[in-house]
């Protein structure tokens, strides 16, 4: 029978002892696993279930209104009139009766033009009746003109200032004449020597 060895000399218990020893609690701690942690997890998370849906619903975000430009009116972009307008020279005249100038019109017209040496084809002759809303921005740059002469016509029909009749205003890069009707002019000669003494220095 072996008798009770008790020793508390560090030495000894190193020769006695050759396997590690570990000293464990009294109270062993489980730590539970995550299967094991699932079912309170699952609980917290119906409980939670409520508060969730409410938070994570998208809330609907008003479209944004922008403010909206007023339509422009829309910029007449053709004309319809006589010549070519390869000197950039812009005629207007306003006759309610007919879609373009005379005969007897043209003819006065362009013996005044021979004289300064230009022919139909330099000039773009409008008759401006026909388009009763135009100002003169419109016209300068589809005519993209460096005289006008109005025959006849009061310039704020083209969104212009007064001017005196007979007499060169430049604007910007232009210059304007505005003068006597033609037919005045056909029937006063008067009126057609007054209108040339400007125009040819025009």
């Amino acid at each position: 029978m072996m008798s009770n060895l008790l020793t508390q000399n560090s030495n000894a218990l190193r020769l006695l002892m050759t396997e590690d020893l570990y000293i464990l609690p009294e109270k062993e701690q489980v730590i539970p696993t995550k299967a094991e942690q699932a079912p309170e997890i699952n609980s917290r998370k119906e409980a939670d279930a409520p508060a969730k849906l409410i938070s994570e619903t998208p809330v609907e975000q008003a479209e944004e209104v922008l403010p909206q430009k007023p339509a422009e009116p829309e910029k007449i972009r053709e004309f319809s009139y006589l010549g070519e307008n390869n000197k950039y020279f812009l005629i207007l005249f306003n006759e309610p009766n007919q879609k373009d100038i005379s005969s007897i019109q043209k003819e006065t017209l362009l013996k005044i033009m021979a004289a300064k040496g230009l022919e139909l084809r330099d000039l773009a002759v409008l008759n401006l009746n026909r388009y009763p809303e135009v100002n003169y921005t419109d016209l300068k740059e589809f005519f993209s003109f460096n005289k006008i002469v109005l025959f006849g016509i009061d310039p704020h029909q083209i969104s212009l200032s007064s001017q005196s009749s007979n007499q060169i205003v430049k604007l910007e890069s232009a210059k304007i004449l505005c003068t006597y009707s033609i037919d005045e002019m056909i029937k006063d000669t008067t009126k057609k020597r007054e209108f040339w003494n400007v125009m040819k220095d025009f």
